[in-house]
């Protein structure tokens, strides 16, 4: 169908009940967005024949820093996603990104550039290279992308790029028989051998499926993955995510020595991962890890068994309806990761701690009223916090006094990964 007949449709209303299905307010705003953003497609590439995508963020609940280690981890798809209007060309790929023009790339010529690495250029490429190693067709596209999830906060920014990539190319040339499992694996591929950034499978495995799930990384090829029927709000408790706003810097040091000094602790014992290691084995042989491998590797280590268990508690609690201890389970996890896992200051902050005073601040505006932990793998800007409903605006506006107008916002979940609209 024409861009120019699509943004009729969503002109006269016809559209309206399938955004319904996936955004559960302010669905005019949405309207005007999709509208802008096909208006855009237009503006750059003319009135082609189209499809529409939408891949959602992603919010991690418990299992901070397991996956790597094969273990599990319990995290949602939220309604805040990236929007692809695309239409579909030959040989060349040309995207832009909410106004950021990405240069041209030639499908018939994929090859790493270490120039690139680091930018949204050598995330297509580490996609259209893992496709076609894997022997599935690619070809060229016109997109334009409209992302909402903020960048560099933990919400899953460019795994939802690899996945609206991968989710394109999967129906424009593979009739979206792909397999998720083969877009996760492709998108963390793209991630840290293009892009040059250690990540688990977590974020792109979110962003794909989507839902409320309980993901097991025992055989990271093939995850298996457990969708849960929750709402927070009939719990009468509300879900957001405050950006502390500390100045970007690079972390991909402090990040990458998680899963380092973690399967040190795992060599010790002559395995490849944690997840092979029994943690009675662990503790009974505790003071001679931390005098072979050091008190920090030692620490983080035991954050893992720990939080390993939590997701299936936190798991159990919730199905049963038990709320108050999923909350006493969460804030567990938000002192394990402060105090174990470590991964809250960079090595070299100390002026600048944003997130461990936004993390401080809460608890104690909250008190009893909230809990509140770090917001995805850490040294970031960003923390998360299930807050009671009546007490959600009085936090927000707190925090917009801390950190800046806008800090706060909600985050509501979504049942739908990467989907095709049209």
């Amino acid at each position: 169908m024409k861009a120019s007949e699509v943004l009729k449709r969503l002109s006269s209303g016809e559209m309206i009940p399938l955004l319904r299905e996936i955004y559960s307010e302010n669905i005019d705003e949405q309207v005007l967005r999709y509208k802008e953003a096909i208006q855009s497609f237009m503006d750059y590439y003319g009135d082609q024949d189209i499809m529409i995508f939408s891949v959602p963020g992603k919010c991690e609940i418990g299992g901070n820093h397991t996956d790597h280690q094969q273990g599990r981890v319990l995290a949602s798809a939220i309604q805040l996603d990236s929007i692809g209007i695309v239409g579909k060309q030959n040989r060349y790929v040309k995207v832009i990104y909410n106004e950021l023009n990405i240069n041209e790339i030639d499908t018939e010529n994929i090859k790493y550039n270490e120039a690139k690495k680091g930018t949204m250029e050598s995330l297509i490429n580490g996609v259209l290279f893992g496709l076609n190693q894997k022997n599935y067709h690619i070809g060229g596209f016109n997109a334009y992308i409209q992302c909402d999830i903020p960048r560099n906060v933990g919400l899953g920014s460019s795994a939802n790029f690899n996945i609206m990539i991968g989710t394109i190319i999967n129906y424009l040339y593979n009739e979206g028989k792909i397999e998720n499992k083969y877009l996760v694996q492709i998108g963390r591929f793209a991630t840290n051998i293009f892009y040059c950034k250690p990540s688990g499978l977590m974020n792109e495995c979110v962003c794909c499926v989507g839902g409320f799930i309980k993901v097991d990384f025992r055989d990271p090829n093939s995850p298996d993955i457990y969708k849960l029927n929750t709402d927070f709000s009939n719990f009468d408790y509300t879900l957001c995510c405050v950006n502390s706003n500390v100045c970007r810097s690079d972390n991909t040091i402090d990040y990458d020595a998680i899963p380092k000094e973690m399967i040190k602790v795992a060599n010790f014992f002559k395995k490849d991962v944690l997840r092979d290691v029994s943690y009675d084995e662990f503790m009974k042989n505790y003071r001679m890890v931390r005098a072979r491998v050091g008190d920090r590797p030692a620490l983080r280590a035991l954050h893992f068994f720990k939080e390993e268990d939590r997701v299936l508690k936190q798991t159990e609690a919730l199905e049963k309806g038990d709320f108050d201890t999923f909350l006493k389970l969460v804030r567990e996890s938000g002192d394990s990761t402060f105090k174990a896992l470590q991964n809250i200051y960079p090595q070299e902050s100390t002026r600048h701690q944003n997130i461990g005073t936004a993390i401080v601040l809460s608890e104690n505006f909250l008190g009893e009223d909230g809990v509140v932990k770090v917001n995805g793998g850490g040294f970031s800007s960003t923390m998360i916090a299930f807050v009671k409903t009546n007490r959600i605006n009085d936090y927000a506006s707190y925090m917009d006094s801390i950190f800046g107008k806008g800090s706060c916002y909600i985050i509501h979940t979504r049942e739908q990964g990467a989907i095709r609209l049209l």
